[in-house]
């Protein structure tokens, strides 16, 4: 009997042992490995777009001086075409007008050409672009033509324009010319009727006689009235042309939104021209 209380006491003692709860793990859980301190995956530098090459300064076989224009698919010739850039074009084409030989002003080989039409100028462009093609100076695609109205006032700098022709935008913005806001225009603003005093020609001035507009551009203003491809309207024959002359002295006609017009065949001692050259800057 005494036996039996001993086994029965000693199974009790055993039954009194210390419970596990989950909150207490019989085992410590291993020590936490610090995990590998994750990099920033590694971006390989995009190759930078490539933007397409402007067109560079070119010059043509005339000697003629292009520059590529912001804001326009073309490059415009720095200066007005010349006298000697013309002499070369009528040497080689027979039958060409020769009025612009003697205008009636003292002219000299650098001085702009004048008496010239539209029809004359866009005849000029058309057998420089065979003549250069020809001679691999430019490429296919390239051209020469006279500039649009849209691109010349681009080029001299105007802001948008109010209007859907020519004969809507002229004067449309007002107070602003070639060379600022100014008036009357500072000396050396370029060649004008001589009552302004700001030139010392009484005619043409060779061209590039006064400083250039921020995009390489000379006598964007005065020296003569520059061709453009355009109707003045879409119901009138007559052309546009942009910049005034040397014979204008009025706020009015030096406005650079002042368009000028002009029947296609006419030849005037202040009409001249400028080139531009379409699809880049040549071979």
């Amino acid at each position: 009997m005494r036996q039996t209380l001993l086994l029965i006491v000693a199974v009790a003692l055993v039954g009194c042992g210390k419970k596990t709860t989950p909150a207490e793990p019989e085992t410590k859980a291993q020590p936490v490995v610090a995990a590998k301190k994750q990099e920033p995956p590694k971006v390989e530098p995009k190759a930078a777009g490539k933007k397409p090459t402007p067109p560079k300064a070119f010059t043509n076989t005339l000697g003629m001086k292009f520059v590529p224009i912001p804001g326009t698919e073309v490059a415009f010739c720095i200066w007005e075409t010349r006298v000697k850039d013309y002499a070369a074009y009528a040497a080689a084409n027979a039958g060409v007008d020769d009025g612009w030989k003697s205008p009636g002003i003292k002219q000299a080989d650098t001085h702009p050409v004048v008496r010239v039409s539209w029809e004359d100028a866009n005849a000029f462009c058309e057998w420089l672009t065979k003549k250069e093609l020809a001679e691999g100076k430019i490429k296919a695609g390239q051209k020469y033509r006279l500039p649009t109205d849209a691109e010349w006032s681009v080029a001299v700098g105007l802001g948008q324009e109010k209007g859907n022709t020519p004969k809507e935008k002229t004067r449309g913005i007002k107070d602003v010319y070639p060379w600022g806001k100014e008036w009357p225009p500072p000396v050396g603003a370029g060649n004008y009727n001589e009552s302004l005093k700001v030139d010392k020609f009484d005619y043409t001035s060779p061209v590039g006689s006064f400083a250039s507009n921020k995009d390489g551009l000379h006598d964007m203003g005065g020296n003569v009235w520059e061709w453009c491809e355009d109707k003045f309207s879409a119901t009138r024959t007559y052309r546009v042309l942009r910049g005034a002359s040397w014979l204008n002295r009025y706020p009015d006609r030096l406005l650079s939104s002042r368009r000028g017009i002009g029947s296609p065949a006419d030849r005037i001692y202040y009409f001249g021209f400028r080139c531009v050259l379409v699809g880049g800057s040549g071979g």
